[in-house]
């Protein structure tokens, strides 16, 4: 699980297995994230932006309609753990290229960030943006986990089913987030039995 699914795990302690976190975040926006994670800055750099960072914003600066390089800042700045730096780059991302606004991925990663600025609460503005991915692709497997997310957060557990219900086929059989989804749909499934009563 990545340091950023671990930190974006629900608050009420229901944490959506490693695997799965860890393929919704591999999922983000494959036309516009870099190939690999820039190496890690030394700790004694810690709140320094990395010069792949400095490049990106010297490129907005300089290009401020270039959508693709706000969205490149916004991976760039949520990956660094800037929450509130990464929202505004992907809203300046979505405002800037319609083909940028079109990726429901670019709206996951948005919401993630503004989750994470709120400490790490899918709530208000994060959910809507999450239902705007999922308006652009009903099937995308990032906003389906999310909205579950969310849904789950709120205590919400038919919603959150009917997500991961729609996840669930997208996933290999057999393998380990399979497993993984498929247990925490059995565990929501006790829990919204209970709520019933």
């Amino acid at each position: 699980m990545t340091a950023l699914a671990t930190r974006r795990a629900l608050g009420t302690g229901a944490v959506l297995l490693a695997g799965v976190l860890a393929l919704a975040w591999a999922w983000r926006a494959p036309g516009l994230a870099p190939a690999a994670a820039p190496p890690a800055e030394p700790a004694e750099r810690a709140g320094e932006a990395a010069p792949p960072t400095q490049l990106l914003q010297r490129q907005v600066r300089e290009h401020p309609r270039d959508g693709r390089a706000w969205a490149l800042l916004g991976y760039a700045e949520l990956e660094a753990a800037r929450y509130p730096e990464a929202a505004a780059a992907f809203e300046r991302a979505v405002e800037a290229s319609p083909k940028v606004a079109l990726d429901p991925a670019v709206w996951c990663a948005w919401a993630d960030a503004l989750g994470m600025a709120q400490g790490g609460s899918l709530d208000g503005r994060p959910s809507e943006l999450i239902a705007q991915a999922l308006k652009l692709q009903p099937a995308h497997p990032q906003a389906l986990e999310m909205a579950g997310s969310a849904a789950y957060g709120r205590r919400d557990f038919r919603a959150a089913l009917q997500y991961w219900q729609r996840l669930l086929p997208q996933l290999q059989a057999g393998t380990q987030p399979h497993e993984e989804l498929t247990r925490a749909i059995a565990r929501t499934e006790r829990l919204a039995a209970t709520s019933l009563r």
